[in-house]
């Protein structure tokens, strides 16, 4: 029975480069992603060029020549911009528009959106469920809920199936261990908040690998998805310990305000979905499948 394919939209981009990476270690057994680029197809590459979302012929030609399950839409502004620009995060909102609208003239079935944790705002006390009410905090966070009300219409009006993801920090492409794979031996230890129980910050994470590992569940999975679902894996993760298995020198900076020490997510709702990936990772595998795909060249 051949393999299912996946088309992946943005493959140069953070999150992209770095699935592109997982894939030479974790193989394509299950599903085979075609890689969408807009300017050139390196070497090598299994993909399409698609250099403009909003003309759909080039989905629906690819669409045409190898069948997709689903598509993963990933896509974002092309050029850097501040998450509290407006203006500029609105591409999340008319990109994903754009790319919908191609899948459903292409005739995919299944549509997987990139959504983020940062439409849920500052944390509560607990994990976030997907039926928490959404108070974000910036313009990203505001584009990214916009672009989930967007998907919800879409997918009632084009008659497919749309699940849009709300992703936590993925290893190697979020702040923490993106800045850290600068860090040399001659810079100062990276400062990082400390609180009263003597642990940083805990957050929802995941590395590449498993991150691949479930988008590629997901897209072929016999079950219908949600609207909306969290992605992660299921046990948060303490800032510290993920710089102390990196080996990443750190110093504390004393933190008292315990509002910003849990913000992490309920990924009961996904484990269910994904039994087949193992979404029980630690600091030490999630930065493990960092520094594997670091690797990868």
């Amino acid at each position: 029975m051949p393999r299912p394919h996946i088309a992946f939209l943005s493959a140069s981009g953070r999150i992209g480069r770095l699935l592109r990476r997982a894939e030479r270690i974790d193989g394509d057994a299950d599903a085979q992603i075609i890689w969408q680029f807009r300017d050139h197809l390196p070497d090598g590459a299994k993909g399409f060029l698609w250099p403009d979302i909003s003309d759909p012929q080039p989905l629906i030609t690819a669409q045409r020549k190898t069948p997709f399950a689903a598509i993963l839409v990933f896509t974002g502004p092309s050029q850097p911009t501040r998450k509290d620009d407006a203006e500029g995060m609105q591409a999340h909102v008319s990109l994903v528009d754009q790319a919908i609208t191609a899948a459903a003239l292409a005739g995919v079935p299944r549509v997987l959106v990139a959504s983020s944790s940062a439409v849920y705002g500052a944390g509560k006390g607990r994990a976030f469920r997907e039926e928490d009410v959404l108070v974000p905090i910036n313009a990203y966070g505001a584009a990214k809920a916009e672009m989930e009300g967007l998907t919800a219409r879409c997918a009632r009006a084009e008659g497919i199936e749309i699940c849009a993801l709300r992703i936590g920090n993925v290893a190697g492409a979020d702040m923490l261990l993106g800045n850290a794979a600068a860090h040399t031996e001659d810079d100062p230890p990276l400062d990082l908040d400390i609180f009263p129980d003597g642990a940083g910050p805990r957050r929802s994470y995941i590395g590449p690998q498993t991150l691949l590992k479930t988008l590629k569940a997901l897209s072929i999975s016999p079950r219908p998805l949600p609207a909306r679902l969290n992605l992660a894996a299921t046990k948060p993760v303490e800032m510290n310990a993920l710089l102390d298995a990196a080996q990443i020198p750190w110093r504390g900076r004393p933190q008292s305000d315990l509002a910003h020490q849990n913000i992490t997510l309920d990924c009961s709702a996904l484990a269910a979905l994904c039994t087949g990936v193992d979404l029980e990772t630690t600091a030490r595998s999630i930065v493990a499948e960092w520094a594997a795909c670091l690797e990868q060249t």
